[in-house]
């Protein structure tokens, strides 16, 4: 016979905790991001419009979409750490590279996108390899750093091609690694896969930090670099020091992009913090850095990853609270385009009576009722101090819900605001919660078995029934109102 199976209709939510995780698609119409172990990509225009692509078992850590969009590439971790490369066009799989172990750091397509590299996890892989887009086969392989106890690789960036002691440009690649206490460039001699520069570290001397970020000024002669303690540093290729750096932000620097510039002589970066903050900053004669007037602007968690669309008019921002925003380049004006829940949800419900709506529950305290006509958030409440919400019902325009800290609250959902609580409804917190059908009473159940009946208008119990010997996992209302089942953790279900 055949399987029923579901389909998935739409996704809410990315994975914003990981850096550079969320692009624009150089179509200008589509953007590409993470969301656990699979890989979106979302009409911007159109919010039903989106497309899946599964291929990985394990959560995705790294994403990249080639110049012209051609390809994306994803590297997930786990045992099974394999490089994906993606057809756009055709939204299907076209190679799988798993010569990885333990995870991938970081995937980048070189400028002409006839090349990928791929960076393995450092300790635990520690692999550096470089791919031939034309066969899917490897171009070349190296150790990604030299001390596998001190250094790690968290970000790669390509630089076009290598240029000679005369600064013109030769027929090898050019990329730059960094991470934890190290900073190196390569270059790669793509006939026979030989290194003319093997991993060569900048001098710094004093200057140690750990590199989050990386991009090359627009002439290639300069690599700007973000670190955890806030500052870009700025080194000259040729002599492949260090010439500047400036603290930015305090919140360390999750995310780094090069803006278009008129200025032929210098650069202007755009700076994603670890505190909120959005930074412009420019570098004169690419090396020289500087603030600009009315350049700051503050959004709603770290700022983990900055794309610019294929015009270079806007920018795409992500942030690790789950919020996604676009941004005008020339005066940095943002529109929220998406949000969602920052931890794992813990419970969802929909109202009796309607379809066109749905509420849900997260571990970092908050509740959400969602649109479902266009998936954006109706209203949302937060309690700071009340533990997790486990459990959510509707009863009429409210939301009910049941915390681990025992008590029971009550949102308006209209609003979001909390309405009124009750306290010490189950020692140990509140497991599970069902509103009856006439919205009357609610019945609850508890960590250690008990189930409680509650009057919902006086807000006092009614009754209290104990017989399973464990935690309530489920409790369902039958829609006489007259009896109820109950689940629990004693592997039991009970009529009552």
């Amino acid at each position: 016979g055949i399987e029923p199976t579901m389909e998935l209709e739409h996704a809410i939510g990315f994975s914003g905790d990981l850096r550079k995780c969320l692009m624009f698609h150089p179509n200008g119409r589509d953007m590409v991001y993470a969301a656990g172990g699979c890989l979106i990509v979302a009409d911007l225009l159109d919010p039903h419009n989106q497309v899946f692509l599964r291929g990985h078992d394990d959560f995705i850590t790294t994403v990249d979409v080639s110049p012209s969009g051609r390809y994306i590439a994803s590297g997930q971790r786990g045992e099974n750490a394999d490089v994906i490369v993606w057809d756009f066009e055709e939204k299907r799989l076209l190679y799988r590279m798993q010569s990885h172990d333990a995870g991938v750091a970081v995937v980048a397509f070189s400028h002409d996108e006839k090349l990928l590299l791929s960076v393995g996890v450092t300790p635990g892989d520690n692999r550096l390899f470089v791919w031939d887009m034309a066969s899917g086969l490897m171009n070349a392989q190296s150790n990604a750093v030299q001390s596998v106890d001190s250094q790690n690789t968290m970000c790669a960036v390509w630089g076009g091609f290598f240029k000679d002691i005369k600064r013109r440009d030769t027929s090898n690649y050019m990329f730059a690694t960094a991470g934890k206490k190290s900073i190196r460039i390569w270059c790669l001699d793509p006939v026979n896969g030989a290194w003319p520069v093997m991993g060569e570290n900048f001098t710094a001397h004093s200057h140690i930090r750990d590199y989050t970020c990386l991009a090359f000024s627009h002439d290639r002669n300069h690599l700007f670099a973000g670190s955890t303690t806030g500052d870009v540093s700025c080194f000259q290729i040729k002599s492949k020091s260090l010439a500047s750096s400036k603290l930015c932000t305090q919140g360390g620097i999750e995310s780094l992009m090069i803006l278009p510039s008129n200025d032929k002589e210098s650069s202007s970066l755009l700076i994603g913090g670890g505190d909120g903050t959005l930074t412009r900053i420019v570098a004169r004669n690419h090396s020289e850095l500087h603030d600009v007037m009315n350049g700051r602007i503050t959004l709603k968690g770290k700022v983990t990853s900055l794309c610019i669309s294929s015009d270079l008019s806007e920018t795409i921002v992500g942030s690790a609270e789950g919020l996604m925003y676009r941004m005008r380049n020339s005066d940095m004006k943002t529109v929220k385009i998406s949000e969602s829940h920052r931890g794992a949800i813990t419970a969802v419900t929909f109202p009796r009576d309607s379809s066109d709506r749905f509420a849900t529950c997260s571990v970092d305290g908050s509740m959400v009722v969602w649109d479902l006509t266009d998936y954006h958030i109706l209203c949302s409440g937060k309690c700071r101090d009340g533990g997790i919400p486990t459990c959510i019902s509707y009863a009429f325009d409210c939301i009910i819900s049941g915390w681990t800290d025992g008590k029971v609250r009550c949102f308006d959902g209209e609003t979001g605001e909390m309405l009124w609580d009750i306290s010490d409804v189950h020692k140990g917190g509140v497991t599970a919660l069902q509103v009856s059908y006439n919205q009357r009473f609610m019945i609850t159940g508890g960590e250690n078995g008990d189930i409680r009946v509650w009057d919902i208008k006086s807000r006092e119990m009614v009754s209290h029934l104990k017989e399973h010997t464990s935690a309530i996992t489920s409790i369902s209302i039958f829609e006489d109102d007259a009896h109820a089942l109950t689940g629990s953790k004693d592997r039991n279900i009970l009529c009552w």
